[in-house]
């Protein structure tokens, strides 16, 4: 196959180009390659608000002991090399980049978290340190100023994680599947722009399973070791920004098609790594763990799937409901510094378990009107219009956040 020589794809972009601009939908931001790699019809969706996930004002922070400074941060997303090569038409974003060479953790398809990383972060998951984890804290995170570096150029897996989901459990189906969408267009992009730039991506995967006996050798807690680098990376060693500036210029220039070349795309994968680093994990917490079969997966049916979840979250239940015995109404006295940001609401929701340990589940502020609403239910049986259609789609998200029950046999 012929290449297009490297200094034809290293343009720089214009400034305006959206994809250098967060994609709006909704009351949040996503990536602007969203704009491109994702399907056209995703724009026309209504998306969730998810009002209570404030980064600046976690609610997880307040309630949970997660972190002040990084928050859901105590993660190493794996960002793909385009995405990094678009973040490095930003200063902010280029610095970032700098940042992940220096700690070794580039691989030619993107950031990546080392053997030993990960396996900081799966002990931290088994004994519930995210939110809190002193060990796992993502490079791409401004500590003094709290914001992410690389934000319009974040993965999916940021992108739609939100600790407090307005819907509950149906904005979790929605923003699941939406994440493994993006997730599963992000790898086949990546290595695709690999293999359009001339990279031999079959040999760096042969590195990867040459070095799967030797697992403790090759990183370290904060990154990859040399070594392990330069064989994984060949002839590409020391060329880390130009791969990923020439990954990103393929992409751009196919900007308007890369949906049917992922549609084409199997993901590859260096399976003798991934089985010996599933081996060093402990037995009690290898169970936590999936082998994710992202090879077999088809995108029409991701996208179909995520089309189901989106109108679950709207779609009017039909069922009887009772306010949750769980539920208990606070004023908002307006003192406290959270209080203070949602002084535009007079009561907050306290939903509390009987379990001791996790007594307070969220708190969300409402309006006195929207309190009353939910009064009605106390005790009742009743269909969500019963208590008007003012508080219909209020009342919707409160069945989604089993603020309100079903009753079985009303």
């Amino acid at each position: 196959m012929s290449h297009e020589p490297l200094d034809r794809l290293l343009l720089p972009l214009s400034p305006s180009d959206p994809l250098l601009k967060p994609l709006r939908m909704g009351r949040q931001t996503f990536p602007g390659i969203w704009r491109e790699m994702m399907p056209q019809a995703l724009q026309q969706l209504r998306f969730p608000e998810e009002r209570q996930a404030e980064c600046m004002n976690c609610p997880k922070s307040c309630y949970e002991n997660w972190r002040t400074d990084y928050r859901c941060c105590t993660y190493h997303p794996r960002i793909s090399n385009f995405l990094l090569g678009l973040a490095c038409q930003t200063p902010v974003g280029e610095n970032a980049v700098d940042d992940l060479i220096r700690r070794g953790m580039l691989l030619p398809e993107g950031m990546h978290s080392s053997p030993q990383q990960w396996l900081d972060f799966v002990d931290d998951e088994h004994e519930d340190r995210f939110g809190k984890s002193q060990k796992v804290l993502c490079p791409m995170l401004d500590s003094a100023t709290g914001y992410c570096r690389v934000h319009v150029f974040r993965n999916s897996v940021c992108s739609t994680y939100f600790c407090e989901k307005d819907q509950g459990h149906a904005g979790q189906e929605f923003w699941n599947q939406v994440q493994a969408l993006g997730t599963q267009l992000e790898m086949r992009l990546a290595q695709w722009a690999l293999r359009e730039i001339g990279f031999d991506v079959e040999a760096s995967l042969r590195a990867l399973d040459e070095l799967a006996p030797h697992l403790s050798q090759v990183s370290h807690d904060h990154g990859w070791h040399p070594d392990a680098l330069r064989r994984i990376w060949g002839a590409w060693w020391g060329r880390e920004k130009e791969l990923l500036l020439a990954c990103a210029a393929v992409i751009v220039k196919n900007r308007d098609r890369l949906w049917s070349i992922a549609q084409q795309q199997v993901i590859a994968e260096p399976y003798l790594f991934d089985q010996a680093l599933l081996q060093e994990v402990p037995e009690e917490q290898r169970e936590d763990e999936e082998d994710e079969a992202w090879e077999k997966v088809d995108l029409s049916a991701l996208w179909q799937d995520c089309l189901v979840a989106h109108n679950a979250l709207w779609d009017e239940p039909r069922d009887r409901f009772m306010l949750s015995p769980n539920v208990i109404f606070i004023p908002n006295h307006r003192q406290t510094a959270e209080e203070i940001y949602h002084q535009d609401k007079a009561v907050f929701i306290e939903y509390r378990f009987q379990n001791p340990e996790r007594s307070l589940f969220f708190r969300l502020g409402i309006s006195q009107e929207q309190q009353a609403a939910l009064e009605s239910f106390r005790g009742l049986g009743r269909k969500l219009r019963e208590a008007g259609n003012d508080h219909l789609e209020f009342l919707k998200e409160m069945v989604h956040r089993e603020v309100l029950w079903v009753v079985a046999n009303p």
